[in-house]
């Protein structure tokens, strides 16, 4: 069975938001020499009239050949206004490398405690939208150097 790191430097994944991905990365059988995913949701509806949930990806790492899996970055998008039809990065927290993204304050380390506080925050948010089956879209993209499959 899978299983994701829940400690990242100083933030850590709420257990449940850790249950939820574990979860959604079984509903598809994946190769062994499989090292790279990304776990994709959405809510159809967002793209339309730009209200509800908006769109995630996390993109893991597979660790040993195992079934150990560490995220690499969790990023969620957004229209960055009213009259925008593509979509822009919102939020981007690269765990891997310790540091935070947002347009309004560009790139920072991850560290910091507001920085850490919007990531619980955030977590929290996530989670209600899970629980209240928010995301109506899932895809599990298999990443590698040679080629890309999703399904």
């Amino acid at each position: 069975m899978n299983s994701i790191i829940a400690k990242y430097g100083c933030v850590s994944l709420l257990p449940a938001l850790q249950q939820y991905l574990v979860a959604s990365m079984s509903l598809r059988a994946l190769p062994e020499h499989t090292r790279r995913i990304a776990l994709n949701f959405r809510h159809s509806a967002y793209h339309v009239n730009k209200k509800g949930p908006h769109p995630l990806e996390v993109h893991l790492t597979r660790l040993d050949n195992g079934q150990v899996w560490k995220i690499t970055t969790m990023t969620s998008f957004a229209f960055p206004d009213d009259s925008s039809s593509e979509l822009e990065v919102e939020l981007y927290f690269n765990l891997n490398h310790q540091w935070f993204y947002q347009p309004d304050i560009e790139r920072c380390e991850l560290n910091r405690p507001e920085v850490i506080a919007l990531f619980h925050s955030w977590q929290r948010a996530l989670l209600k939208v899970f629980r209240t089956g928010g995301f109506d879209s899932f895809a599990i993209s298999i990443i590698n150097h040679s080629a890309q499959t999703t399904a």
